[in-house]
């Protein structure tokens, strides 16, 4: 497994995420503009899952497992939550979301390289565990997903995206040999790649209490011309049908 997950490490280390929607420099502030300005007019659950975080959000801790460069880790900052960290498997990422936040003036923001199957915090550190299209990348998933658990307090709540077996994306991948993960390059692919039908991620999160999961996000960015061509309104009812992204909340006992 450990030579697995370094596999997995390696892979993104050469294909940096989100950088697929910018052809600015690495690290420029029309870098990250373009990619948030992007990935949120795409992700349109994403902008609104956020905000419903807006009220309850002074006073807790948030952990993103897998924050990349950190575009989702600051706009949850701004939020108000009283502590953020973000951890991600790679170096590169931790420091290209390091270097941002520092510009922007969010420099309380905590980022470090970690381990979704081994998380370096106590039990019960953090409210909230977001975590969006990274553990489906583990080889261990289950012990990451307990480690969410075990890091979260009591009655504290997980955000996790998993990627959806029965949607348009996983037909249209499989069918055609397409990588999920390297749009650029379609002889790359990740070496880990689960994807879930809802009553197995309900399974993997058995653990947890009120577990209430949708799917959203039917095209890709690989299928953004079809996109274009679909109103919004249409998008969203595809999504809740055949969406790539299955959208997890589940809270922790008390």
């Amino acid at each position: 497994m450990k030579a697995e997950l370094s596999r997995v490490r390696r892979f993104w280390e050469d294909h940096v995420n989100n950088e697929y929607f910018t052809r600015h420099d690495r690290g420029t502030p029309e870098y990250f503009a373009e990619i948030e300005r992007r990935r949120y007019a795409s992700h349109y659950h994403l902008p609104e899952l956020f905000e419903r975080l807006r009220p309850v959000a002074p006073g807790l801790r948030l952990l993103e497992v897998g924050c990349g460069i950190g575009v989702d880790t600051l706009r949850l900052a701004r939020l108000g939550f009283a502590e953020v960290v973000g951890i991600d498997l790679t170096a590169v990422a931790v420091r290209l979301a390091g270097r941002r936040a520092r510009r922007e003036g969010l420099g309380t923001v905590r980022f470090g390289v970690g381990d979704a199957e081994e998380l370096a915090f106590a039990d019960g550190s953090f409210d909230v565990v977001y975590s969006f299209g990274v553990l489906h990348h583990t080889p261990r998933i289950e012990r990451a997903v307990a480690e969410v658990r075990r890091v979260l307090a009591p009655g504290g709540l997980a955000l996790v995206m998993l990627y959806h077996s029965r949607s348009l994306v996983n037909l249209v991948h499989r069918l055609l040999g397409l990588p999920f993960e390297s749009p650029r390059n379609l002889k790359d692919h990740c070496p880990v790649v689960y994807r879930y039908r809802r009553e197995a991620a309900r399974e993997l999160f058995a653990g947890f209490e009120d577990v209430a999961i949708r799917s959203e996000y039917p095209f890709t960015h690989g299928m953004r011309a079809a996109a274009r061509l679909v109103p919004r309104s249409v998008e969203r009812a595809l999504g809740r049908r055949i969406g790539w992204h299955l959208m997890i909340e589940a809270r922790k006992g008390r």
